[in-house]
């Protein structure tokens, strides 16, 4: 009798340690980025990090698309136990559209989470109409058109304003199209500007015919999009604008806080990030599949001045937008 006791002691002694063994075997986590790590991975990693044990292999496509097909053809390669995808060019590329969905996305075995994904109605990761099954759920990070709008209707002397984009990055084309149809319900005139592209990418010396375009039209506002590309070459695009007296708007915050765009209501990409974390936590600790996790934006968005624009373009938002921002850039206003 105490030997049979002492077997099953040993074995439950045993099953208990392999499956403490197991636990502590890092989950594998592919991160499928398009312009290196922003601060929506920081966060995104962070949170996860301090909730399980996690392993991290990063694939920077480095805002190339043979490269990020390349990496999506060997995803399968690395055995993982989750897939983050970094905005709707990578999350398309990875899953496809409802209507076109990728080998990947049929074979639906391993969870995605996208973060910083403007529209996925828009672009036709999911669809509004029905909810059909999928294994991946996400973040959208874009404060809502009509938000932003009763933001920049309060700006002094805004009656023209112009939405400059990437005509090759479905979101930002998705977006300029969208504030385009709103700008009757706020009786604003919006122009959009594509730049031009050269050899399947924007060229970049289009911008100057682009902005005196936007002078020959009387814009006042610039609006600046989620748009990769024009947030990569933000600082450029930024300073060309202010020279010419356009003030800018930004749908993210990057503009605002690195290359001194004006104003912007946000979704920070760290609290997006964190937030992606949290519903892959959820799928990693079995405690609920993708499928129920819902794909929804931040409930809170940021309204950030940068004071530092506002002196270059002696243009200053009103009051009532100056006690609910966060003013960066400096912190004295003139006499």
């Amino acid at each position: 009798m105490r030997t049979a006791l002492l077997i099953i002691t040993l074995l439950a002694a045993s099953f208990t340690a392999i499956s403490q063994a197991y636990a502590q075997q890092p989950k594998q986590v592919v991160m499928l980025l398009w312009r290196g790590v922003t601060d929506s991975e920081k966060g995104f990693m962070e949170y996860l990090s301090s909730q399980r044990n996690v392993s991290y292999t990063l694939l920077d496509a480095k805002r190339d698309k043979q490269t990020l097909a390349e990496y999506v053809n060997r995803i399968d390669q690395y055995n993982a136990d989750l897939v983050y995808t970094f905005g709707t060019t990578t999350t398309l590329a990875l899953l496809g559209t409802e209507d076109k969905p990728t080998a990947f996305r049929q074979r639906n075995r391993t969870p995605v989470v996208f973060s910083i994904v403007t529209d996925p109605v828009g672009s036709k990761i999911i669809s509004d109409a029905t909810e059909s099954p999928r294994n991946f759920t996400g973040v959208s990070h874009i404060v809502p058109h009509q938000v932003q709008f009763n933001a920049i209707q309060k700006l002094p002397d805004i009656n023209t304003m112009g939405v400059i984009f990437n005509p090759l990055e479905n979101n930002a084309v998705i977006t300029a199209k969208k504030i385009q149809r709103l700008s009757a319900e706020f009786d604003i005139d919006v122009y959009l500007y594509p730049l031009k592209t050269k050899q399947g990418k924007p060229d970049p010396d289009s911008l100057p015919a682009v902005i005196e375009a936007m002078k020959q039209d009387k814009v006042q506002l610039a609006y600046l999009p989620p748009d990769s590309y024009i947030i990569s070459q933000g600082e450029a695009i930024v300073e060309s604008l202010h020279n010419q007296g356009i003030a800018t708007f930004s749908a993210t915050e990057t503009p605002i806080r690195k290359h001194n765009a004006l104003f912007g209501i946000v979704s920070r990409y760290y609290n997006v990030g964190e937030f992606v974390g949290h519903k892959a936590e959820q799928i990693l600790s079995n405690n609920s599949s993708a499928q129920n996790l819902p794909i929804e934006p931040l409930s809170q968005y940021s309204y950030i001045v940068n004071v530092k624009a506002a002196r270059t373009l002696d243009y200053y938002p009103p009051v009532s937008i100056l006690k609910i921002s966060e003013l960066i850039g400096g912190n004295e206003w003139p006499e």
